[in-house]
């Protein structure tokens, strides 16, 4: 019967299990297992190999059959069992549980080829990780069996956060590739060694630390406009309308966030026939909005794509968004909300610009209380709850 813990709890639990079993056992040989993001590679497999001086690691990606094998099958699925060459996987820890050193290729995710081979010694404690650390073909070879759970919302976002610029793909790339291949193939081929286990670490995303990685930033504050502000008024303080455009915004919570919610937003938009995904971390403190962002366009037929991971939508919006011309590090917007009144959005470009909209809302008479930094699904969200 699997047991479950929190990452930090359960990583002590593991090493007196490892503790107690290397006595009886050796070599010995650990499985961890999960799905992408879940930080059995880098929270998992190698605290375990810190805390075991002499203990090895042995990473299930060496044993990809590479790019030639694949177009042999016509497939670019890389994240089914049959992209790995498990039977000599299972060979080799055959070999490693007899006290023998094996020949291990080095795989290269460059080239999508073996680049050679090298001497891989037997150790006392093993550690293999891998998606599929407790396959059928070699679970049997495991004396014990962890598994790595995280939300497919956390996973999806390390995966945004971890491969841009490490695989050379864009994030819509990115995003593709988890609907339409590793999510599916979690479902179908991961998700059920969960039930081998045992011992289940979860390892959620923590956006409070995690998304401050973001490539980029949101700093605005937005003004509830109780009277109308002409044109030419904006003008004179440098922004002039450059174009209009309908806009319709549907949010979306996570799997995990009725109990768990940190303040995140998923977002996806409509504008002219395009889809753009927005993710955006939690607010940082101050009168303005500072938010770590990530947004990207993606293909009209991935804009459902957030419900069929199991994310539900909570609000939808119609908006008119007039931009203005920028003016030095600031940009400007006007978003006339359907049924629910006309907003300013003032952008700083970066922190320097603060100062610039304090000093643009004095201008135009604006005062504090009529300023906000929520977005506008808490401002509605809000509304819905007070009426």
């Amino acid at each position: 019967m699997s047991k479950t813990y929190e990452l930090n709890k359960g990583l002590p639990v593991i090493q007196r299990r490892i503790k107690r079993m290397i006595k009886k056992t050796k070599p010995l040989i650990i499985g961890v297992a999960g799905g992408s993001g879940s930080g059995k590679t880098t929270r998992v497999a190698k605290s375990l190999h810190d805390c075991f001086p002499g203990s090895v690691i042995l990473s299930m990606d060496d044993y990809f059959k590479g790019r030639h094998f694949m177009e042999s099958i016509g497939s670019d699925n890389w994240d089914e069992p049959r992209a790995l060459d498990l039977d000599l996987l299972k060979w080799h820890l055959e070999l490693l549980k007899c006290g023998l050193s094996i020949q291990k290729s080095i795989y290269s995710f460059e080239t999508g080829t073996r680049e050679g081979y090298e001497e891989f010694q037997s150790a006392d404690l093993i550690i293999l990780e891998g998606l599929f650390a407790l396959h059928d073909t070699i679970v049997s070879r495991v004396d014990c069996k962890i598994f790595v759970d995280i939300s497919v919302h956390g996973s999806l976002l390390r995966r945004l956060l971890r491969d841009v610029g490490r695989t050379g793909q864009t994030e819509r790339d990115i995003f593709r590739q988890y609907v339409e291949t590793v999510y599916p193939m979690y479902k179908l081929h991961v998700e059920p060694t969960k039930s081998r286990a045992d011992v289940i670490i979860v390892n959620q995303y923590v956006p409070e630390i995690e998304a401050e990685s973001c490539q980029s930033q949101e700093i605005q504050i937005k003004v509830f406009l109780r009277r109308e502000i002409p044109l030419d008024e904006l003008a004179k303080i440098g922004f002039r309308l450059r174009s209009s455009a309908l806009q319709q915004d549907t949010y979306y919570s996570a799997p995990n966030w009725e109990k768990n919610y940190k303040g995140e937003l998923m977002r996806i938009r409509e504008e002219g026939g395009r889809y753009f995904l927005a993710y955006k971390g939690p607010v940082c403190s101050g009168s303005f909005r500072i938010k770590p962002k990530i947004e990207f366009e993606v293909e009209p037929g991935l804009k459902d794509a957030l419900e069929k991971l199991g994310y539900k939508r909570t609000l939808s919006l119609k908006k008119i968004r007039r931009k203005f011309s920028e003016r030095d590090n600031l940009e400007l917007v006007m978003d006339r909300i359907e049924n629910n009144g006309e907003f300013l959005e003032f952008r700083a470009k970066n922190h320097e610009g603060k100062a610039e909209i304090t000093e643009l809302l004095k201008k135009l008479g604006i005062r504090k209380k009529d300023t906000t930094k929520k977005s506008y699904l808490e401002i509605l969200l809000s509304k819905k709850t007070s009426g």
